[in-house]
């Protein structure tokens, strides 16, 4: 009965600590919703927090019951949140937003991490250290990364779509980005690149194979395949585009299906993730079997 209450005590602490953190932060917080809200790139943030709860709602009595003492460890986390929360604040004038965000929410999630280190100890972030990863990407990616990464889906993007060009056997001229079919000019540009719909697809990809694989090298297998298939994916929306516009109506580049029609190339990237868990998940019931 007494390691009961002093069980419902820490929980109720360790609650408080939770509200005041928010409260301290909700400035913060809020710039960095109405910036994701406002954004193509970032939109998927506010379902990233959502996702995270429910992982820990779901891994709840692994964590909470797996440390039954105070432990000091937990103030590492919380002098970086500390740091962290100097920089941003000291630099905001100076910073891009998308960087200040990052540094805020990043300070954030460290002060939660460390109160729940402080509270429930170090067994406690083993038994959360999937849902405590993947929170990592309510915060936006710092301006100087994401612009490389768009480069280099932007640059094999335009690799793989001349591949497929020449497939289809039309007549096409390249020139770095520059693509000159009959009647036609088209520029690979860097919204090419489906940095959006790459990030959805890798978060989807380590949900599941959190959810549905156990070895952790077929894990990493499942998120890396995401490259390819994003190049892939991108190749074949513009190809696609492409050739509609030159042999049926010019107008589409232009259109709302040029805009906003990756839905269904969205769902063949799907697709083909799926086809790489289901290899994967095959080969580990094997295994298991043997």
């Amino acid at each position: 009965m007494e390691m009961a209450m002093q069980a419902r005590g820490k929980n109720l602490l360790f609650m408080g600590f939770l509200a005041g953190s928010i409260i301290l932060y909700l400035s913060p917080l809020r710039s960095l919703f109405r910036f994701a809200w406002g954004s193509e790139t970032f939109s998927y943030i506010p379902v990233v927090p959502l996702v995270g709860a429910y992982l820990f709602y779901e891994s709840r009595k692994e964590i909470f019951a797996a440390g039954d003492r105070w432990h000091p460890a937990g103030a590492v986390p919380v002098v970086l949140a500390i740091v962290l929360y100097a920089i941003g604040a000291g630099q905001a004038d100076r910073l891009a937003l998308p960087n200040y965000l990052a540094l805020m929410t990043l300070s954030f999630l460290s002060l939660l991490v460390g109160g729940l280190g402080v509270f429930y100890g170090v067994e406690a972030w083993k038994a959360a250290r999937f849902p405590i990863f993947f929170l990592i990407f309510t915060a936006p990616i710092p301006e100087a990364l994401l612009d490389r990464i768009v480069v280099f889906l932007q640059s094999w993007s335009a690799e793989v779509a001349n591949v497929f060009f020449g497939l289809t056997g039309v007549p096409v001229y390249r020139d770095d980005f520059l693509f000159q079919l009959p009647g036609l000019t088209i520029e690979v540009a860097k919204e090419c690149s489906g940095i959006r719909s790459s990030i959805a697809l890798f978060l989807v990809s380590l949900l599941a194979g959190h959810l549905m694989l156990r070895q952790t090298w077929r894990k990493t297998v499942l998120t890396l395949s995401i490259v390819p298939i994003t190049i892939v994916k991108n190749a074949v929306r513009i190809v696609t585009l492409s050739l509609l516009a030159v042999y049926v109506d010019p107008r589409i580049l232009g259109s709302v299906a040029h805009r906003r029609g990756g839905f269904p190339i969205f769902v063949l990237a799907l697709v083909l993730l799926g086809c790489v868990l289901a290899l994967l998940r095959r080969g580990e019931k094997k295994e298991s079997e043997k």
